[in-house]
Formats: structure tokens, C-alpha cells, sequence
């Protein structure tokens, strides 16, 4: 029996780590907080934002669309947030102060070559 559920466990693993591999939210974007350049590697993103002095951004992608993040800006306030990837140039979601993700409002991304277009 378990010989016959174990490449049934390996074909699950690998087609949800490729499903995840396929994000990629690498690139410059234009916010209702400014300019934000986010980098990927694997589900780990971190970036920056010029908005309000500017920050970094440390987030991680989970179930391949949401990408839960804690930002920190240069005079020490930080928070949390969370986008949603619409699409391979927008991210939906929400920013907070302190451990909420959603009391300062919107964040919306749009990925700056698809504003071009």
C-alpha cells in the first residue's frame, strides 16, 4: 500500500512547487504609495517603496497568490500587509500598522512595463 500512495505524494509536491514557481512578482511598480520594486527568489519577496521617507519589504508568497509581508520604513514603524497577485503586473491588498494588515488602507500595484503598453 504504501508503495503505491508514495509517487502519488511525490506528483502532488512537485506539481505544487511548480505551480509556485510559475509567480514571478520581480520588477518595478507604481503604487497609491509610490514606486515599489519587489524581487523574488522561490516564494521569499523583498523590496523596497519610496513612499513616506521609504522602507523595505520582506514577504513571503503562499498557496502561489497571496503574498503575506511585514514592512519597515527608515524613522522605525513597521506593519504588516498582504496582496493578493491579480495578475503577472497587479497586486491587490491592504497595508496596517503594528500586527494589523489592513488599518492604513490600500496598496495597489501596478507593474510599471504594463503601464507603457
Amino acid at each position: 500500500m504504501l508503495l503505491r500512495v508514495l509517487p502519488v505524494l511525490l506528483m502532488v509536491t512537485v506539481a505544487a512547487a511548480d505551480a509556485t514557481s510559475r509567480v514571478d512578482v520581480t520588477g518595478d511598480y507604481s503604487s497609491n504609495w509610490d514606486d515599489v520594486k519587489l524581487v523574488q527568489d522561490g516564494n521569499e519577496v523583498h523590496g523596497t517603496y519610496v513612499c513616506c521617507g521609504g522602507g523595505t519589504i520582506e514577504g513571503h508568497i503562499y498557496e502561489g497568490h497571496v503574498i503575506r509581508y511585514h514592512w519597515r520604513n527608515g524613522g522605525g514603524a513597521d506593519g504588516e500587509g498582504v496582496w493578493e497577485i491579480m495578475s503577472t503586473d497587479r497586486l491587490e491588498g491592504t497595508w496596517g500598522s503594528g500586527q494589523s494588515d489592513d488599518d492604513g488602507g490600500r496598496w495597489d500595484l501596478v507593474r510599471k512595463s504594463s503601464l507603457a503598453n
